[in-house]
């Protein structure tokens, strides 16, 4: 059976208060569309289907031990087992054949390693690895790697950054974490490891999208996921919360690019509304507006810890550029987002539909 961490049901009563309100999800399965051969493209605008997938139950899970330090320990025989399955048609959540997609991806990890490899060897393409990236890795523990997930002390403590860093406070400390010390530092790693996977290109599909796998760990998925998709659900977020995040080789698939961003397809199987709702969208807005002069202070504070003049000039023109652009575009995206709200709700007439703006925003 699948391995999930209910010690991590702790965390949801921190957050409570700040749960947004959401579309409804309706069930998902299947694989992607088949490939379509196309010459080479520029990645300028082109979107890119990113399936991120935890690894199957390894040997810290059973265990219950917090580990987040590459390497980690192995998979159980029944994380390689459920790591098969990803190739079995018969599998709700399979992944296509490897040759669908553009590349494959892991983390540092033994276990999202072996992951990878065992799905492929299942899937016959045994002669494809994965490619590693250390910014696939889990989200570090600081002082808590090494204890047991049972504690609720321990869940409290583990969370309280990564959803701080959801609602756009990324200054909040990753306690004893010198590798993800807070949200700065961990989109920083994490989003370029996206950005290296979106970078390597590859061909088209029927869509026009290009497609990757990456094998990677459940709070990193979920946390990277929900700082950055336009439309975050809290909703299918915190009910998996409470079931501990991702099942083993559960999967979060996200659609776009780097430059545009992007959007939640579906979390475990279940299908997320692109139109994330006005009060959600409202969200989104203040949240990019809270995020760009974090980013900006980080890395001029890392410029400066560099002692390179040229660095922390670049650093400082770079993060004013950042953030007079994060809030010059504020007013529009607020204006885009009520506009799209009210246009969502013009079946109903202009009327009802500014009454409903009104009323959501008075709620």
């Amino acid at each position: 059976m699948n391995h999930t961490r209910p010690w991590i049901t702790a965390g949801v009563a921190l957050v409570g208060a700040g749960v947004v309100a959401v579309a409804p999800v309706t069930p998902m399965s299947g694989p992607l569309p088949a490939v379509v051969a196309a010459p080479a493209i520029q990645l300028t605008a082109t979107d890119m289907v990113l399936d991120l997938v935890r690894h199957g139950q390894s040997v810290d899970n059973v265990e219950g031990v917090i580990g987040t330090l590459p390497p980690g320990a192995p998979l159980t025989d029944e994380g390689a087992t459920q790591a098969a399955y990803l190739a079995d048609p018969t599998n709700s959540q399979h992944l296509a054949d490897p040759s669908f997609y553009d590349g494959v991806y892991a983390s540092e990890f033994l276990r999202t390693q072996q992951t990878a490899a065992d799905w492929l060897a299942a899937a016959g393409a045994t002669d494809t690895s994965p490619t590693v990236l250390s910014g696939l890795n889990e989200l570090n523990a600081g002082f808590l790697e090494g204890t047991s997930q049972s504690s609720q002390a321990t869940a409290l403590l583990y969370l309280v950054g990564p959803l701080a860093w959801m609602f756009g406070q990324y200054w909040v400390p990753q306690l004893g974490s010198t590798l993800d010390p807070n949200g700065m530092a961990f989109q920083d790693r994490f989003s370029d490891a996206v950005e290296q996977i979106y970078a390597n290109g590859g061909t088209v599909d029927a869509d026009g999208n290009l497609n990757s796998v990456a094998f990677s760990h459940a709070a990193a998925i979920s946390t990277w996921v929900m700082m950055n998709v336009k439309n975050p659900d809290f909703e299918i977020y915190f009910t998996s919360l409470l079931q501990g995040l991702l099942p083993n080789t559960g999967q979060v698939v996200v659609e776009g690019n780097p430059t545009d961003g992007w959007t939640l397809v579906s979390w475990n199987g279940t299908e997320v509304a692109e139109n994330p709702g006005l009060l959600t969208g409202l969200f989104v807005d203040f949240r990019d507006l809270m995020v760009a002069p974090q980013m900006a202070g980080w890395h001029i504070w890392e410029a400066i810890g560099g002692g390179d003049p040229a660095d922390i000039t670049a650093a400082l023109q770079t993060g004013f550029n950042d953030v007079l652009t994060a809030f010059a575009a504020f007013p529009q995206a607020v204006i885009d987002t009520i506009t799209g709200a009210m246009g969502d709700a013009a079946g109903g007439g202009v009327g009802d539909a500014a009454g409903d703006v009104v009323a959501a925003l008075a709620g």
